[in-house]
């Protein structure tokens, strides 16, 4: 049975829906079979074509067809219980050879209710005609009916993207509800899901992005948003193939546009349009340049222009290499976009700062001019307090120590010069930390030296000069009340005093620091070897000790 007789035979059985419904019925069969040979034709090439492909792509090729009408019908269409849609979706399921072109009938059918015109004004038309009433049609689900539409028909890539440029540039210029500029496709904030549904219709998104920088020359004169807008897209186009010619051609046109056009005419809103449209920060620092001379920098710092992160990072860079001594503005923008860990740093160097220029003069000048070395370290004080929370708050833990590990320092050496110490604490080489330590007359004042620098001191030989030479406990006490008193500090205390034996006083030091041992076999072999025989008596005949030695020393 021919199609055409098919169709009727199917029509029939949906009994009689009116003279409108029957003509449109007999509108499709006179069509279907006016061009049922060359349906056949192209049917034919195709299975050829698809037996060379292999037969495993066969299914994927028909499942692709089929879930394009199903696209097509589920957008918003003419509903499943019109006749004819019924009709023409059985005639679809009972053909073999011209299942394809059924597809197309029925595509046309539903696109004539949802243009309000005849089938056969519809049939007459162009594809690219009806492709583009589609895509004009305003409609949220537009670009759903048009991916269905050209998979149908078969459009070409080069028409399909022609297309899309004209319909961007068209809703470019036409003029936004409510106002009268030009509109905007894309949204600051980010890429417009409008936008890319329209680059999806064509497989080759290249093209589009290349047909898009062809649109730019007919722009009306005046349009910079239109031209800014085409850029961005063309750019984002490029961006989805990693196409670099194209990349470069935008980012070519965008520094032509900014240097001819934008900053002449002070559309420094175009100009940060254009730049985070585009994103490509290192290629336009020029855009940077031109901002920060006109005062329109901290308009880049709003965070709806970021959604990212990728401008504020490129902000700080370019600071850093372009403006280095702009330490405010370099703390606006870490602020702005909550970048503690970059504040932290920047008032981490501030600090610094401050130490190099007490160190770019003799610490006796220094001294000689007390008010100003007590700014210098009351600055960098500050700022080292305020690079400690601001890490912290970044969860930097190691960067947030050894802040308040400095702070402790430079705390301790404004103690010194208000209590007329001349020592100096800051700006130590490694080799005069041992020294400086050593001198120290408390453990707690050694010890923040030793963690400011991250230095391990001998403190057998720090606790040797103290203790055994200076006779101080008190430094002991504090150095046990750490909890770093071992039974080999005795030793290497004892091991220094048999180096340098230094009379009656150190042996008498010596004596009373192995009361602090609580090793009692290291305290009598001590005691033994320095020939403290009162101390070696009294051990072995004290109960609690002298079984313990006993037993130590038979075995």
């Amino acid at each position: 049975m021919s199609a055409s007789g098919r169709f009727r035979r199917l029509a029939s059985q949906q009994g009689s829906a009116g003279t409108s419904l029957v003509l449109d019925q007999y509108s499709l069969s006179s069509w279907i079979s006016s061009s049922w040979s060359e349906e056949e034709e192209e049917e034919e090439e195709e299975e050829e074509e698809e037996k060379e492909e292999g037969d495993r792509e066969l299914p994927d090729r028909r499942l692709q067809r089929t879930l394009s009408l199903e696209s097509w019908s589920f957008v918003g269409g003419p509903s499943l219980d019109d006749k004819v849609v019924g009709s023409l979706q059985a005639l679809t399921a009972e053909c073999v050879r011209g299942r394809n072109y059924c597809r197309q009938v029925l595509c046309l059918y539903e696109l004539s209710k949802e243009l309000g015109c005849s089938f056969s004004e519809i049939s007459a038309q162009d594809s690219e005609k009806l492709l583009q009433a589609i895509l004009s049609s305003q409609q949220p689900d537009r670009c759903k009916k048009a991916q269905a539409f050209i998979t149908t028909q078969g459009l070409e890539p080069e028409t399909v993207a022609e297309l899309v440029a004209e319909v961007v540039v068209r809703e470019l210029l036409a003029p936004s509800p409510g106002e009268g500029g030009p509109n905007q496709l894309l949204n600051p904030a980010g890429e417009s899901q409008s936008f890319l549904q329209l680059v999806r219709l064509c497989p080759d998104h290249t093209l589009v992005g290349m047909k898009l920088l062809d649109k730019i020359s007919s722009v009306p004169h005046g349009e910079l948003a239109c031209t800014t807008e085409l850029l961005i897209l063309a750019h984002h186009c490029f961006r989805l193939t990693c196409h670099m010619e194209g990349i470069t051609r935008v980012l070519q046109a965008a520094r032509r546009l900014t240097d001819e056009h934008l900053a002449p005419n002070e559309k420094y809103g175009l100009v940060v349009r254009l730049l985070t449209g585009i994103g490509r920060y290192n290629e336009m620092t020029y855009i940077f340049d031109l901002l920060h001379e006109k005062h329109y920098f901290e308009v880049l710092m709003r965070k709806k222009l970021d959604p990212s992160g990728t401008l504020k990072t490129a902000l700080l860079d370019y600071i850093k290499r372009c403006r280095p001594g702009d330490s405010e503005k370099y703390n606006m923008i870490a602020l702005c976009f909550s970048m503690c860990r970059e504040i932290g740093e920047n008032h981490e160097a501030a600090a610094n700062v401050q130490l190099k220029l007490i160190e770019s003069q003799p610490w006796e000048e220094s001294l000689e001019d007390r008010p100003n070395l007590k700014k210098h370290l009351m600055k960098a004080l500050t700022l080292f307090l305020d690079a400690a929370e601001s890490y912290s708050k970044d969860f930097c833990v190691h960067q947030s120590l050894r802040c308040n590990r400095l702070t402790k320092l430079i705390t301790l050496q404004l103690h010194f010069l208000h209590t007329g110490h001349k020592d100096k604490l800051i700006n130590l080489r490694r080799q005069d930390l041992p020294e400086c330590i050593v001198n120290l007359p408390r453990f707690y004042q050694a010890a923040i030296v030793a963690d400011a620098y991250d230095f391990i001191p001998d403190w057998s030989e720090v606790l040797y000069q103290q203790v055994i030479v200076k006779g101080d406990f008190g430094y002991l006490e504090e150095y046990k009340q750490r909890g770093l008193l071992k039974a080999s500090t005795f030793e290497d205390i004892a091991q220094k005093l048999k180096q340098h034996p230094g009379g009656a006083a150190p042996l008498k030091n010596l004596k009373r620091l192995l009361t602090y041992c609580e090793d009692i076999y290291v305290y009598y072999k001590l005691a033994y070897d320095h020939q403290l025989y009162d101390v070696v008596t009294v051990l072995l005949q004290d109960p609690q000790t002298g079984s313990c030695l006993n037993d130590l020393l038979a075995n």
